[in-house]
């Protein structure tokens, strides 16, 4: 009985140790970063920061890079022995030394508050905590002090609550979290993790966990000695090591297998047979059988002679294993061990890269040469007229009583012995090597692409999921279920998962969103390249986990061990610049410019598990309010931008998909130059408007003005055809119709008596008319409308028309009248004045002379006509006297008329008109 105990005891330890997670170390030293590798203390601020204290000094470190502190002031020549660092729940960061001094570390800078003892042995500072106020107490040896407002005191007579919180934080420490204590106590530190293990050095110096799981740290002699262990809060353990600097201890989330042997350990594919035997094949050719009890054996194909790598091995129905060398012949592993080769060289099939059998016993072979089925008697090759055009087959897979076919040019078929079809239209696949295939049900298929992402069939049409739906890597090599809710994925840049139902959530509503997980280098992977391109490309064992083949050898995960980090990481601004130059920030706030400027902003997100899978997304409200994705990269720079009110947002999300909980955001006023300023457009708006609308006002004025003018034309030509008319009729006509009835008078004879007045009044009619007729030409005649004209064609006509009348003329008139251009209807209207005028002298003067004087000034002419007759009295002039209709012609004219008198002296009428001033005059 104990015999077989202890068989079954040594047969399960090895099953009971493979479940325990390996443990990755990671290690930063000073050619990291790392101001020492004499490393003291370590502590995790309340806003996510570890800060580090080493015999160096002092840094805060996110992940990535390491930030280091620097001593204030005159403090920068001393040196100091930092020995602990304390991060109370106000976030503020305080380093103790080893003289018994305090520092706090403000704004990158250390502050003194407690200074060094000089003596051998000083009071160490070994506790810090807030109490129940905020104020800040730390245990200093035995005594308790306390510092309010920058200043230490001791308290005398501490409280009984103060008293019990160092008690508590005390606990705390041993209980979890951290451990510090047992440097000073002479022992080995010891950290109660969260989980619930016990990380401390066992009795040969080797930090283990829970007494049995060794941690190895590269670099560290045995024995390790630590000075500090920190359980961070996404559960990573830190240990601070006296010499070899800061290292991370995390569980890995991958198990890579030392399967194969040789220098090439890259392995193409990998599948369990019904016993439980893992078969392996490697990039040296051959196969390799696997397990867990005896390890790896090695087995040829051929027993001499050239070894191709295995394209692909597959087990049929009555256990046997099929195995097809990468461009070479098909092979069957006999009862023996050993291979024969099943087909001929030059006969399908050949160049095989995946097999499947069906429900009737067929073995289906797809490869270069295409797809073709073995009944154990006969070989079929599959062609056009049975629905399978000729393409290279990537992947087989059977689905109850139907194969699918996978091709290298994105093509799925579906079908069996009596012909196949295609499913959907494959235009969406876009010629993607189709690398795996997965059905669920007829109408859920997904296929994996090398390059293109995933695909889902939904039995009427073809869904993609790739870079715009979060996939890390849209070159997949296999898609397995771990038949808990989620797909894996083989990719050539890591393992991925993701939850089924967030696939067919995305699927029916595009705002649904997916998370990715991602296992890479940093969760145990030797290598993130899956291979991809040989069947079976990954593999889900008996028990569970998930086998993938991978450049560096076989991996394997179990689904329900691999913790998701589900702890935000918080996202921090670390510094703006503007054209170059960092300004100051005020109550969050940034002013710039003025002008258009180059606005660069960098950040970091806080998640140490795996700092190096942290992206982000950010955006400019204002400039794009639309997200920008940056992936892992830690700065966003934005050109160019023009001057107005912006914040700046940004998010990151950890490798697991975790997003912060809020966006860091600062925001920005670029201020603009003053030709670009609000009142100054506003200004130059007014302006153009103002000056818009007068223009349009003037332009239509001018419009209205030119419309009147021509109306104005177009009136004084009827007008002036109106006159013409009526002078043609009253004048002409009366005197030609007279002249008619004289001649007429004449024709009927007589004697010469009674004939010589008749002739001599038609000889006077007929010069009248053509005195009348001239006047009608002068007044028409464009080419005098001048005022020269006027006053040459006036005095011609007074000295003719006086000189009939038998009165003498005396005329004084200026022999440099300009040509001043005068419009007709002007011109005409003060000759008919100064012709009234003329006739009134003669009809009722009785005047014996005559005076006809012209006046010219730059703006006005002046005319007189001056008579020595009898004159008239002002009631005559009342009566009319010819003036009332003087007046009127002037004023029609533009002009004006006066009439003095005085009875018996005689009578002077003035006709004035203004004159537009000469140009030429006036210069």
């Amino acid at each position: 009985m104990r015999l077989l105990l202890a068989i079954f005891l040594l047969t399960l330890l090895p099953l009971l140790s493979a479940e325990r997670p390996r443990a990755m170390v990671r290690q930063w030293q000073s050619e990291d970063g790392l101001p020492g590798n004499v490393v003291r203390s370590m502590v995790q601020a309340a806003d996510g920061y570890l800060w580090v204290a080493t015999a160096e000094g002092i840094a805060r470190f996110d992940g990535i890079d390491f930030d280091a502190i620097e001593p204030d002031g005159e403090l920068r020549q001393l040196r100091f022995a930092f020995w602990r660092m304390f991060a109370p729940e106000d976030g503020s960061v305080w380093v103790a030394t080893f003289q018994g001094g305090l520092f706090r570390i403000r704004d990158s800078r250390l502050e003194r508050v407690v200074h060094e003892v000089a003596r051998s042995r000083p009071p160490l500072i070994n506790q810090l905590i807030l109490d129940g106020s905020g104020v800040i107490h730390f245990l200093r040896g035995e005594e308790i002090w306390k510092v309010e407002n920058g200043t230490p005191s001791q308290v005398e007579k501490p409280s009984q609550d103060l008293i019990d919180r160092f008690a508590r934080d005390h606990e705390k420490q041993i209980a979890g979290g951290r451990a510090v204590d047992g440097v000073a106590a002479g022992t080995v530190a010891q950290l109660h993790t969260r989980d619930g293990r016990l990380w401390a050095a066992d009795a040969t110096g080797r930090l283990v966990i829970d007494g049995e799981t060794p941690v190895d740290l590269p670099g560290v002699a045995s024995p390790y000695v630590f000075n500090e262990l920190l359980e961070d809060r996404e559960g990573n353990v830190w240990v601070a090591t006296p010499l070899s600097g800061l290292a991370r201890v995390r569980r890995s989330r991958v198990e890579p297998l030392s399967t194969t042997d040789g220098p090439e350990p890259a392995a193409f594919g990998v599948m369990q047979d019904r016993s439980g035997v893992w078969w392996i094949a490697n990039r040296r050719g051959g196969i390799d059988r696997w397990t867990e009890e005896g390890g790896v054996e090695h087995l040829e194909l051929v027993p001499t002679g050239y070894q191709r790598p295995v394209a692909t091995m597959f087990e049929d129905a009555k256990g046997q294993l099929w195995v097809a060398a990468r461009g070479g012949s098909v092979f069957l592993r006999k009862p023996d061990g050993s291979f024969a080769q099943q087909f001929q060289r030059t006969q399908v099939p050949s160049k095989v890269r995946t097999m499947q059998q069906d429900g009737q016993g067929v073995l289906w072979f797809g490869g270069t040469q295409g797809l073709a089925s073995y009944d154990g008697t006969a070989v079929h090759v599959y062609g056009e007229s049975d629905g399978f055009p000729k393409c290279e087959v990537t992947v087989l897979m059977r689905d109850h009583d139907r194969m699918l076919v996978g091709t290298n040019d994105g093509q799925v078929f579906a079908g069996g012995s009596r012909g196949f079809r295609l499913l959907g239209n494959p235009a969406p696949l876009k010629h993607w090597w189709v690398s795996g295939l997965l059905a669920v049900s007829p109408d859920e298929l997904w296929a994996t692409t090398l390059g293109g992402g995933v695909f889902l069939w939904n039995g009427k049409s073809w869904q993609q999921f790739a870079a715009d739906d979060g996939l890390p890597d849209a070159r997949l090599t296999s898609v397995l279920s771990d038949d808990r809710g989620h797909l894996w994925f083989g990719s050539l840049g890591g393992i991925l998962r993701a939850s089924r139902q967030e696939f067919l959530d995305r699927a029916n509503k595009p705002d649904r969103q997916i998370h990715w997980l991602r296992l890479d280098r940093s969760d145990g992977l030797p290598t993130r390249e899956c291979i991809g391109g040989y069947q079976p490309a990954g593999w889900k064992g008996k028990d569970g986990r998930l086998w993938f083949p991978t450049g560096s050898g076989v991996v394997r995960v179990r689904p329900d061990l691999v913790e998701v980090n589900k702890v935000p990481p918080p996202v921090y601004l670390r510094s703006t610049r503007i054209n170059g130059v960092q300004p100051e920030e005020q109550d969050g706030r940034i002013e710039a410019g003025p002008g258009r400027s180059r606005v660069e902003f960098r950040f970091v997100g806080l998640s140490y598990s795996a700092p190096e899978k942290v992206t982000y997304r950010a955006r400019l409200q204002g400039l794009d309010d639309s997200w920008r994705e940056l992936g892992n990269q830690r700065f966003a720079a934005y050109e160019a931008v023009p001057p107005g009110r912006y914040t700046f947002e940004v998010m990151a999300v950890n490798g697991d998909g975790v997003w912060s909980k809020q966006a860091a955001r600062v925001a920005i006023r670029i201020k603009p130059h003053f030709w670009e300023s609000a009142w100054f457009i506003f200004t130059v708006t007014a302006l153009t408007l103002a000056c818009t609308a007068t223009i349009g006002w003037y332009l239509a004025r001018r419009r209205m003005k030119q419309r009147i003018q021509a109306l104005k034309i177009k009136n004084a030509r009827e007008g002036e055809r109106t006159r013409i008319a009526r002078d043609l009729h009253d004048d002409l006509g009366a005197s030609l119709t007279e002249i008619s009835i004289l001649s007429a008078l004449a024709a009927e004879g007589g004697d010469e008596s009674t004939m010589r007045p008749a002739l001599d009044q038609l000889s006077n009619k007929a010069k009248a008319v053509v005195g009348t007729l001239d006047e009608i030409v002068w007044a028409v005649n464009p080419r005098d409308d001048t005022l020269r004209s006027l006053v040459d064609y006036l005095a011609a006509f007074a000295r003719e028309f006086l000189d009939t009348a038998g009165i003498a003329l005396r005329t004084d008139i200026p022999r440099n009248i300009p040509e001043t251009p005068l419009d007709a209807p002007v011109r005409h209207g003060v000759f008919l004045a100064a012709r009234e005028a003329l006739n009134n002298l003669v009809k009722h003067s009785k005047a014996t002379q005559a005076r006809l004087a012209v006046l010219h000034e730059p703006t006005k002419l002046e005319i007189r006509i001056e008579d020595n007759g009898r004159g008239f009295s002002q009631e005559w002039e009342a009566k009319g006297y010819g003036v009332a209709n003087l007046r009127e012609r002037m004023q029609a004219a533009g002009g004006d008329c006066s009439i003095s008198s005085i009875a018996g002296e005689g009578v002077t009428v003035t006709l004035t008109l203004p004159l537009l001033a000469d140009p030429s005059t006036q210069a």
